[in-house]
């Protein structure tokens, strides 16, 4: 059945608009882009066209213009009693933006924020398929992970000041497995759960999938408001809060010694599980002295990490680090997913956790170069734009001298650079969602050149747009002033 989209609700997704062109153009160009990076999903039955047009301030026409328009490119189906329902697959003009690697060569695709392999990744490979005979030995099934890694992945939490049991760990496919299934596990449908304002667009979805109810933080200076937390969980029972604290995702921002503190605080005061993501603290390209874990100032921190950040996107292996008496729950929950993580992967991991940090640190001098690279080309192509220099991570989140971030992307598509808009990382509409973009600096050095010589170009398309209509209105107003 489809999910009915009420008329507030998407405009509130659609949130507020500079555009100075056809207002239907815009708004269908920006529902097209709730559609692409999985916002509004495939199925999803549309307002009518009377009640978005009353939810927006526009008239019926702007609105029946802006259905007609969807349904041109295929992507609106309309039929009479069924109402308006998005549908999948999109035209293939706009297919590839739903796509990860596109298989136009000459399209960049900067939607994504794992790094390329680096040589030590084939090493691992090769180093793991000589135990391979063991593995083979055995059934294959390993609900909680292979016991050689759960050792090695214990004791670098022993070692970090954490005593960890190798019982406390378990195996997942990468940091989302590891987070969909804790979800599963610990959380009934209409239970609250503390998100911040700006984060990782799959952890939040993943819970609300799962019936959470959430409760977003504000965006300000840093992702931890803490003054927000004490009034959120004072206000109702929160079951659990999902945090990035270390290099978070998108901004970049590392929890500051006295708000984990602040925030432990909080959350034991209220009895509210933290789930902490640290898949990012170990990409620190600058090797700044991280506050200590988030378990380190409450004993009843989830950690979630994976290898996808700190050594390749396509080796999807996770972790969580959990209370001996939820291991079983968590296996339990697993049972009608995925029965286990692949044991080969979990091989090759083993022996990245113990090359002593070469491939690590081998990834993190690539990154280091990206980032510098890309913030030099933006510095001199499109200084309008502000950057600043993250210490750590993948990709930087870039603050735009308008609110544009969604037309910005719709005009990168164009000129064959994917990008994903900044409202997608928050995890409710804001205005100021439209002021921000993500830019991943993995790419080689000479793909990046490209891709801001392409957003330039789209940025120009933009910024150009709105001159030349201001300009036309300002030509009218004084036409008719002087007759």
């Amino acid at each position: 059945m489809p999910i009915a989209l009420s008329a507030a609700r998407l405009a509130a997704l659609l949130g507020g608009s500079d555009a100075t062109g056809p207002a239907y153009k815009d708004i269908a160009e920006r529902i097209r882009l709730l559609v692409v990076d999985g916002r509004v999903p495939d199925g999803s039955r549309l307002p009518s066209e009377r009640t978005l047009a009353d939810a927006l301030g526009v008239s019926r026409t702007t609105t029946t213009r802006v259905y007609a328009e969807l349904r041109d490119t295929g992507l609106l189906h309309s039929r009479q009693g069924s109402g308006s329902i998005v549908r999948l697959p999109l035209s293939p003009s706009h297919a590839s933006s739903l796509i990860v690697a596109p298989d136009d060569a000459h399209t960049i695709a900067m939607t994504f924020s794992a790094p390329l392999a680096t040589p030590g990744i084939a090493r691992a490979f090769e180093a793991a398929a000589t135990k391979l005979p063991g593995l083979l030995a055995t059934s294959g099934y390993l609900p909680d992970g292979l016991p050689a890694l759960r050792e090695i992945i214990a004791q670098r939490y022993t070692d970090r000041g954490l005593p960890t049991d190798p019982g406390q760990i378990v195996v997942t496919s990468g940091a989302q497995g590891a987070i969909s299934l804790l979800g599963r596990a610990m959380l009934r449908p209409g239970q609250r759960m503390i998100v911040e304002g700006t984060s990782w667009p799959h952890a939040p979805e993943s819970f609300s999938s799962l019936g959470a109810r959430l409760t977003s933080m504000p965006v300000g200076e840093t992702p931890w408001d803490t003054a927000a937390l004490g009034e959120a969980v004072r206000s109702a029972p929160h079951a659990a809060a999902y945090i990035i604290p270390d290099f978070h995702n998108p901004t970049g921002a590392v929890m500051s010694d006295d708000e984990r503190g602040a925030w432990a605080r909080e959350l034991r005061r209220h009895d509210v599980v933290p789930i902490v993501d640290e898949s990012l603290r170990e990409v620190n390209l600058d090797g700044i002295e991280l506050p200590p874990s988030f378990a380190a100032y409450d004993p009843r921190t989830i950690i979630v990490d994976s290898t996808s950040k700190s050594y390749w996107g396509g080796l999807r292996i996770g972790w969580a680090r959990v209370p001996r008496d939820l291991v079983m729950p968590l296996i339990q929950a697993r049972m009608n997913q995925d029965l286990g993580t692949p044991g080969f992967e979990q091989l090759v991991v083993a022996e990245l956790l113990t090359d002593g940090g070469q491939t690590a640190a081998a990834g993190r001098a690539r990154l280091r170069t990206g980032r510098d690279h890309l913030l030099g080309e933006l510095a001199a192509a499109l200084p309008d734009i502000v950057a600043p220099c993250p210490g750590g991570g993948s990709s930087l989140w870039v603050t735009l001298p308008d609110r544009m971030s969604s037309r910005l992307t719709a005009a990168a598509e164009r000129q064959g650079l994917i990008l994903t808009p900044g409202p997608r990382f928050f995890t409710s509409p804001v205005p100021v969602s439209e002021r921000h973009l993500r830019l991943p600096f993995m790419p080689a050095v000479d793909i990046l050149t490209e891709a801001v010589v392409r957003l330039r170009r789209a940025y120009d398309e933009v910024v150009g747009n709105r001159e030349t209509n201001v300009s036309a209105v300002d030509t009218a107003d004084t036409l008719e002033l002087i007759a």
